[in-house]
């Protein structure tokens, strides 16, 4: 499981009282219900938005109305970082809740403000972003990999990781991780079973217990 320091948002980290105030302060904090789309693609971004509760989702859709989940967001992530410092403000995907959400919006004249006034905000919003690049690139890594098993595999090894021991609690639905990771619903739930029926995992709910980490490892290259 993940210690309390872990679930502090990246961008209060360490922060004295006097900048965790004014950060909290120049912010307004607003509630999603699942499935409000809470920003869509080519909307205007106004300023950072700072998950602090529940989850959502990163979606790309096209003229059909299909649509691909890009990353997943928990509580402490942000979402629009990336443009506060671009000349292209215009967000490029659409931001969905998948659970009850609040998220603290500051705006970015504040933020700015703000980090101009405490260093230790700016230092923590350069963590922000460099933890935005690693995210993506493990989400390409996981993307990358040639069969629905080897997917599965990579990224229950990442919530092992991320969660600590071996049961790993799915943060969403299996059909929006069906979504993160591009396999078909029905793929992803027969092969979960197969797996299951191989001793490899264990399904209870929304909880995987992995009961063979060599053979997953073995999955995807590792030795």
């Amino acid at each position: 499981m993940k210690n309390e320091d872990s679930m502090i948002p990246l961008l209060f980290s360490g922060l004295g009282e006097e900048a965790e105030n004014a950060l909290k302060s120049a912010g307004r904090l607003r509630k999603w219900h699942r499935g409000d789309l809470i920003v869509s693609e080519g909307d205007e971004c106004k300023g950072l938005f700072l998950l602090m509760a529940g989850s959502a989702a990163e979606q790309k859709y096209t003229p059909a109305g299909d649509y691909s989940t890009i990353c997943l967001l928990h509580p402490g992530d942000c979402f629009g970082e990336e443009l506060l410092y671009s000349e292209e403000n215009k967000y490029a995907s659409a931001l969905e809740a998948v659970s009850e959400v609040e998220i603290l919006c500051v705006p970015t004249e504040q933020l700015f403000c703000l980090m101009e006034s405490f260093p230790e905000i700016r230092e923590n919003f350069h963590q922000v972003i460099a933890k935005r690049f690693r995210s993506l690139k493990q989400m390409i890594t996981i993307l990358s990999q040639k069969t629905v098993r080897q997917k599965i595999a990579y990224y229950s090894l990442t919530l092992t990781e991320e969660q600590g021991g071996d049961r790993v609690v799915l943060p969403v639905s299996k059909e929006v991780i069906s979504k993160l990771l591009a396999i078909p619903r029905p793929s992803f739930s027969r092969e979960l079973s197969l797996m299951e029926a191989e001793g490899r995992i264990s399904i209870s709910a929304r909880t995987i217990g992995i009961a063979d980490m060599p053979s997953l490892k073995k999955d995807i290259g590792e030795v």
